[in-house]
C-alpha cells in the first residue's frame, strides 16, 4: 500500500451552505501554502472533535490538494480535493458533512479516492447521513498508454453504480 491517497469531493447544497463552506475552506491552510496571518488550519476548521489527530481527520495527515478551488456567487456545487495518508480523511469528511447539513439538511456529498498504487481505489457517498464506501484494489498494466482511461475509470464507474 502506498502512502498518499487523493480524495476528490463534490458537494451539492443550497447556495447559502456552499457559500459558507467555500468562504471558510478557501481561507484555510495546511501548513504548506502561504496564508494570511490568523488563517485557520484545515484541521481546526473541519476536523472532528477528538483528542488524537487520527481521530480528528481519519488518517495520519491531510493536506489541501488544490488550495484555491473555483467558486463564485450563486453556485450550488463545490468540488475540491485533499491528500491524506493511506485512506480518505473520513472523520474530517463526516464533520464537513455535519456542518453543511446544519445549513442545508438536503446536502449531498460524494466522491472518489485512490492511492498512488491504486490499491485501493474507491467511491463514497453520504446516504441517510452515513458515509458509505465501496472500494477495490486494481492492478494496472503500466505499459498501457492510457491506463487511467482503460483500467481505472471503468472501475470507478462500476463502483459508483453499485453504490
Amino acid at each position: 500500500m502506498a502512502n498518499v491517497c487523493r480524495t476528490d469531493i463534490k458537494i451539492k447544497a443550497n447556495e447559502a451552505a456552499i457559500k459558507d463552506f467555500a468562504s471558510r475552506y478557501e481561507v484555510c491552510n495546511d501548513g504548506l501554502y502561504p496564508n494570511e496571518q490568523g488563517s485557520p488550519h484545515i484541521i481546526d476548521e473541519f476536523g472532528a472533535q477528538a483528542e488524537l489527530l487520527i481521530d480528528r481527520i481519519g488518517s495520519k495527515w491531510v493536506q489541501m490538494y488544490d488550495p484555491w478551488p473555483y467558486w463564485e456567487e450563486g453556485m450550488t456545487e463545490y468540488d475540491f480535493a485533499l491528500e491524506s495518508a493511506w485512506y480518505p480523511p473520513s472523520d474530517m469528511m463526516k464533520e464537513m458533512y455535519r456542518q453543511l447539513t446544519i445549513i442545508d439538511p438536503n446536502t449531498e456529498m460524494e466522491g472518489r479516492y485512490w492511492d498512488e498504487g491504486f490499491c485501493p481505489i474507491g467511491v463514497f457517498k453520504f446516504i441517510d447521513g452515513e458515509l458509505v464506501t465501496l472500494e477495490e484494489d486494481v492492478e494496472i498494466d503500466e505499459d498501457e498508454e492510457y491506463y487511467w482511461d482503460e483500467q481505472i475509470e471503468p472501475v470507478f464507474d462500476r463502483l459508483k453504480e453499485q453504490l
